[in-house]
């Protein structure tokens, strides 16, 4: 464009102010670019080490909240705190099929050091998250922890250290006698109502695309017939990663699967189905883990909250009855068993034992008293013995005869019927109290998992050929625990099926002919629902001796 001028040589006054304007304009446009650019320089940083690093994302956690209701969806990072800088970003990415990363307020326009300094500083929560990302830069490889931030407090829920995730993956375990399990890594989404659990990230070890499922129970009795009821699992892969359900309650700790379902309600089974074997699967954890719970059984989480509490600092979720997605970077489906009340240390996770769990119990319920030290006669200290009195089965008919004789040998005698024992951090006390623990073989005798080290449990068998079983039970287990063993087997005479059975019947002559003509529960209706027991004092003082003896201290 020609430039017209006056007689000296100046821009006319009208040709000076569209220069002017134009001037201004081409300098307002290159300020906005710049900004725009230097805005959205953390928000490229983050794009480009999402696809370029290995980059663990630890997932938000749902904020607790005693009002929220079943089935409601948690937002696990407030977005009118975390502004995307440039809303382009974000719907290029929901069109491209990718992962949205959301960059809290504090962190736009951040622009002093270096792109690693940024990339530690940030905090990323991914719409779809994934616990891993290839490193394919030159740089090579290298993993970026990007921490959630929450008002300058480490979120509850978020561990302690870092601990990326280097394989996506479900391995199974069908060959135990006593349950199966499933171990995964990777992005698990939790489809509550359906009874799923999926893994969604591409599994590292098979195909992308693959689809594999495996049905899991997660009970440990899977020879018993109560399987029969207890709610399925199934474990599968994603075929399509981009078509799983969204996530709505993100959890950075493992999940753990089990039931409560089965024989729970059961003393005995409360503890070698599920308390038991739960301690050995999760105490790695250190109480850093969420239990999810199948046929979950409320009375049993009422009960058992001093031992819950310690296991797991997270409220259960209740698989069965929760509409909204759960995710995790890893998950246990199924608990670990070994045997009936007991642990094998050699083949357990980082080898705990039957003793590792007894010092547990005694910090849940504070027990003092860890060892039984003997009786010393000259400081005429009497033993403290535990008798449990049943009422109905295989409760005793002379009773204040088997008092008499307990008290007669010089016992501290102490009694307990169902109601004492009801309360559970009361009785725990009352029975690490003790040096000997005697009752007929039933569930109450459980309560042996509180005794001191070198205490004696005493089980009395029913009549008839019931000393495998019943030794299997208790008996086994013992040895484990620190604990002596004694039994006394109920004789013919002394069992009140000698009232109610010719002396011919099968019930004495053949009892194992009952079990496998009948089956096991008309055997268990005889022997232990029917059974009372009258014992032979004289008998019963002559072990009662024995064991008195053996915990004097000479």
């Amino acid at each position: 464009m020609k430039s017209t001028t006056d007689s000296s040589g100046h821009v006319k006054p009208r040709r000076l102010s569209c220069a002017a304007l134009c001037g201004c304009l081409l300098m307002t446009v290159a300020l906005v670019s710049l900004i725009r650019s230097t805005s959205n320089s953390v928000s490229t940083l983050s794009l480009r080490l999402f696809i370029e690093t290995n980059v663990s994302f630890p997932a938000a956690v749902e904020e607790p909240n005693a009002d929220r209701q079943v089935g409601t969806t948690s937002r696990p990072f407030s977005f009118e705190e975390a502004d995307v800088s440039d809303v382009s970003i974000e719907d290029d990415l929901h069109e491209s099929g990718k992962q949205t990363v959301v960059l809290p307020q504090p962190l736009k326009g951040k622009q002093e050091g270096s792109d690693s300094t940024a990339a530690a500083e940030a905090v990323a929560i991914l719409h779809s998250p994934r616990m891993e990302q290839k490193n394919e830069s030159a740089a090579g490889s290298r993993t970026v922890a990007l921490k959630l931030q929450n008002g300058g407090k480490q979120n509850k829920n978020e561990p302690n250290t870092e601990s990326p995730i280097d394989a996506s993956r479900v391995v199974c375990d069908f060959t135990s006698d006593r349950s199966d399990t499933c171990w995964m890594d990777g992005d698990i989404r939790v489809l509550g109502r359906s009874s799923t659990i999926m893994l969604a990230s591409p599994p590292t070890d098979r195909i992308p695309t693959e689809n594999t499922t495996w049905k899991i129970k997660p009970y440990t009795r899977k020879w018993e017939s109560t399987m029969e009821f207890i709610k399925e699992l199934t474990v599968t892969t994603a075929a399509d990663p981009q078509q799983a359900p969204r996530c709505t309650v993100n959890h950075s700790v493992p999940a753990v699967f089990f039931s409560t379902g089965g024989f729970v309600g059961n003393y005995f089974h409360d503890f070698t189905d599920v308390i038991v074997p739960l301690f050995m699967t999760v105490r790695r954890f250190d109480g850093e883990v969420q239990f999810v719970v199948t046929d979950l059984n409320s009375q049993f989480f009422d009960k058992y909250q001093p031992i819950l509490r310690h296991l797991s600092h997270y409220p259960a979720i209740d698989m069965d009855t929760d509409d909204r997605v759960h995710c995790f970077p890893h998950a246990q489906v199924g608990l670990v068993s070994h045997k009936e009340l007991g642990i094998d240390a050699s083949s357990s996770p980082n080898r705990i034992s039957m003793n590792d769990f007894k010092e547990f119990l005694r910090t849940c319920f504070s027990l003092e008293r860890r060892y039984s030290t003997g009786i010393d006669q000259q400081a005429r200290t009497k033993p403290r013995l535990l008798l449990i009195l049943r009422k109905g089965s295989r409760s005793f008919v002379n009773e204040r005869e088997v008092i008499g004789t307990v008290e007669g040998l010089g016992f501290e005698l102490i009694t307990a019927g169902p109601e004492e024992a009801k309360n559970l951090s009361s009785f725990a006390q009352t029975v690490n109290s003790v040096d000997v623990l005697i009752g007929v073989h039933g569930a109450g005798l459980t309560n042996m998992v509180f005794l001191p080290t070198n205490a004696t449990l005493i089980q009395i068998i029913p009549c008839c050929n019931l000393k495998v079983g019943c030794r299997y039970i208790f008996a086994d287990p013992a040895p484990d625990m620190g604990i002596r063993y004694v039994d006394y087997v109920i004789a013919e005479e002394e069992s009140s099926l000698m009232e109610q059975y010719p002396r011919d019947h099968a019930v004495f002559s053949d009892p194992l002919s009952i079990l496998k003509q009948q089956g096991f529960y008309p055997f268990w209706d005889i022997f232990l629902n029917q059974q009372k027991v009258k014992i032979d004092v004289r008998r019963f003082r002559s072990v009662l001796s024995e064991v008195l003896h053996s915990h004097v201290k000479y």
